[in-house]
């Protein structure tokens, strides 16, 4: 899916403001791990289409493509975004062990940007589970890396991640309640408080269809960034129908490049 990398919120989404904003507040997630018992690997491919936001006829910019594959317990995901050339924007790949994230790597191929998260076991808490981040800004000589870590409570979420997060806290949902997550931030490495919440229910395409609203948890970045929609199938699939927020790609303004808040629309077969 879409993602929430990006600092130039994410699936991009978001964190293209959060990555200027410091003092993030935690937040306690939902249930006790949204990756437990759940298989990544379906949908096996799936295809969306990124349009800019506006009225009248929408202009296609991106696509976007999503592919698993498993050998054993473990399932590799890659999910491209292609420009309207045919050039390759962006590629994120995210690999799951056993239902759970192993590691998390963003290329930024416009901006020449490249993060990577790995999960592994914490040596410093017997039992629990950490987060190594690592993010390059420029390449060749001109590259620089940092690096830093976080101890996990609970299982982090990556944009890849968040249909199923979605399916799986639906009842609470429909019910009123906030379903609350810690997302990976590539770029600031660190992971970041939000919480989904129903907002509406309408009717898209003819399918009844719930619109969920995804926001900090922390009141004060909530006032200073927009929240990210998701048009989600009101049936038992509760499959993303349409995204409408920050993504992944940028896009050029002059001799710069900026921020992209897009309509990406699923192509569900």
């Amino acid at each position: 899916m879409r993602s929430l990398q990006r600092t130039g919120l994410p699936i991009a989404l978001l964190l293209g403001m959060l990555g200027r904003i410091g003092g993030l507040s935690e937040a306690a997630p939902s249930g006790q791990s949204p990756a437990a018992l759940i298989d990544y690997e379906e949908p096996k491919l799936l295809v969306g289409n990124i349009f800019a936001l506006g009225p009248g006829p929408q202009k296609l910019l991106f696509k976007q493509q999503r592919t698993a594959t498993r050998t054993g317990t473990t399932v590799k995901v890659t999910c491209e975004y292609t420009a309207a050339d045919g050039s390759l924007a962006a590629r994120d790949s995210i690999v799951y062990e056993a239902g759970q994230l192993a590691s998390f790597t963003t290329d930024e191929f416009q901006t020449g940007e490249r993060g990577r998260a790995v999960v592994r076991p914490d040596p410093k808490n017997p039992g629990k589970r950490r987060v190594d981040f690592d993010y390059t800004i420029g390449q060749g000589n001109a590259a620089r890396k940092t690096t830093d870590s976080e101890s996990l409570d609970h299982e982090p979420l990556v944009d890849d991640m968040i249909p199923a997060f979605i399916a799986s806290e639906w009842n609470p949902l429909m019910q009123g309640a906030a379903a609350k997550f810690r997302f990976i931030v590539l770029s600031r490495k660190e992971t970041v408080g939000f919480k989904l919440v129903k907002d509406s229910e309408t009717i898209w395409r003819r399918t009844a269809a719930v619109r969920l609203r995804m926001e900090p948890t922390s009141l004060i970045i909530a006032q200073l960034v927009d929240p990210i929609f998701f048009i989600v199938e009101k049936d038992r699939r509760h499959r993303v129908l349409e995204y409408l927020g920050r993504t992944t790609p940028v896009i050029r303004s002059g001799n710069k490049w900026k921020e992209l808040d897009a309509a990406t629309v699923f192509d569900w077969k």
